[in-house]
């Protein structure tokens, strides 16, 4: 097995026409990814898989699924773990919608060589943005598994938006020490969002943003800026209109069922858009049901794939 670290060269993103409505609007950014390939494989057999992390995330949250999915899945595929805009070593911008996103991805995917359709794994955020891809560029998509998120909004959703302006503003505020170590300024930082972020292992997950950078400072690799600017227009809803459309191949919803962000009965309304999901959850697990439960997880992810 093997792992690359691509970006995509600058002349993808230049000249790019997009066929579809309002597409030719929206200027698609170079996604910095990783790639595994199956060991025993020189030229992987199926279809490529694409996973996008959640909010606050990155390419690494996935390196030991993505890894495993490469001794696992029959035949043999590639697979591309992503950093989304504004979060990772991907570039920072103003502009962060699911269109955007979805073109990121689609301008992507004219860089995979022989690539004629992909399977699109998404969790929270980064499934949202897979729905829309999937509903938009159908043709392209083998299949897709969502993780943990829905097309639609409930109460907890709502609540959890406060929370996470509420975070970023602080994020936003923090002074750390250039003096420190990295564990120490983690420390710093954990004390000044704990009253907001009650969860440690979520704490946990977002303070390995925190980074030092050549001058001794400290930075976070999301854009702060960015997020907090389109959290509750953007990235809070899934664009209604986007479900006037369908996408009829196979979907695999995985939820933890500890989390709120799946109800199941809105599973009805999903297979109007998505008329194959099925939905699955898996015991003693929340939103970050990957992370809790990578047995149960990979075991759901591969027999959807290998079926």
């Amino acid at each position: 097995m093997a792992r690359l670290v691509k970006i995509f060269p600058e002349n993808l993103v230049k000249f790019s026409v997009f066929p579809r409505r309002f597409a030719h609007t929206v200027q698609p950014v170079k996604l910095t990814y990783d790639e595994y390939l199956p060991k025993d494989q020189t030229t992987p057999g199926g279809a490529p898989v694409l996973i996008m992390h959640g909010l606050f995330g990155s390419r690494q949250n996935w390196r030991g699924i993505s890894k495993r999915l490469t001794q696992v899945l029959k035949p043999g595929r590639r697979i591309l773990s992503l950093d989304a805009r504004n979060h990772g070593q991907s570039p920072h911008t103003h502009e962060h919608t699911y269109q955007h996103m979805a073109e990121d991805v689609r301008e992507m995917i004219r860089g995979i060589p022989e690539a004629e359709k992909v399977i699109l794994m998404g969790h929270s955020m980064g499934g949202r943005c897979m729905m829309y891809f999937a509903l938009e560029y159908p043709e392209l998509v083998e299949s897709a598994i969502i993780v943990d998120i829905s097309p639609f909004s409930n109460a907890h959703f709502v609540g959890n938006l406060n929370d996470m302006k509420e975070l970023l503003k602080t994020l936003q505020n923090i002074s750390i020490d250039p003096k420190l170590t990295p564990s120490a300024a983690r420390k710093v930082a954990d004390t000044k969002i704990s009253g907001i972020m009650r969860e440690k292992a979520t704490r946990d997950f977002i303070l390995l943003n925190l980074y030092k950078n050549d001058d001794s400072s400290f930075q976070w690799k999301f854009n702060i800026e960015g997020l907090l600017a389109n959290i509750e227009a953007s990235i809070s809803r899934f664009p209604e209109e986007m479900l006037q459309k369908k996408y009829t191949g196979p979907v695999l919803f995985i939820g933890g069922a500890d989390s709120p962000y799946i109800n199941p009965k809105d599973l009805p309304r999903m297979q109007e858009s998505f008329p194959q999901a099925r939905l699955e959850f898996i015991a003693n697990a929340g939103h970050l049901v990957h992370v809790q439960k990578p047995l149960e997880f990979l075991d759901l992810v591969v027999n959807f794939l290998n079926r």
